[in-house]
């Protein structure tokens, strides 16, 4: 293993089974250990130019802000950008991970253009959303367009 720079901001993920996460990523979704120490239950994971950080969780009284029940991370999504969705949808379809969100396209807007993306989710085994996205294609803004527009 090779040591790997921390981001600036790195989520950290708590896992009910620390062992059953760190193969879900690195062994399913294709994440690379970027630090652990051998027999810690804490992980800093690389995917790309993404990182985040599992850890298993041990109450303390301290970090909790609420209720630790499945699926936890309710309300958000982690995005990853990657250069070929449908292979990675492909790939963790075939090692018995359901997409949550199937595949599908979308336009986003930006400053200078609309983007369109192709994108799908699964859920970790805590139930943390994982969003993949591949950027697609662009194309000059219209007079209708919206932030966000399903095709």
């Amino acid at each position: 293993m090779q040591f790997q720079q921390l981001g600036t901001v790195v989520a950290e993920l708590w896992c009910h089974d620390f062992h059953e996460s760190l193969a879900f990523y690195t062994d399913k979704v294709g994440f690379s250990v970027g630090q652990h120490k051998e027999g810690s239950t804490h992980a800093y994971l690389v995917f790309g130019q993404s990182q985040i950080m599992i850890s298993h969780f041990d109450y303390h009284g301290t970090w909790e802000t609420g209720p630790y029940e499945k699926p936890l991370g309710r309300g958000i999504n982690f995005s990853f950008f990657v250069d070929d969705v449908q292979s990675l949808h492909d790939r963790l379809v075939s090692k018995g991970v359901k997409p949550f969100v199937e595949t599908y396209t979308i336009w986003y807007w930006r400053p200078d253009c609309m983007e369109n993306y192709m994108e799908f989710a699964i859920l970790d085994p805590d139930g943390y959303m994982l969003r993949f996205s591949e950027r697609i294609g662009s194309r000059p803004h219209e007079p209708d367009d919206d932030d966000h527009k399903s095709e």
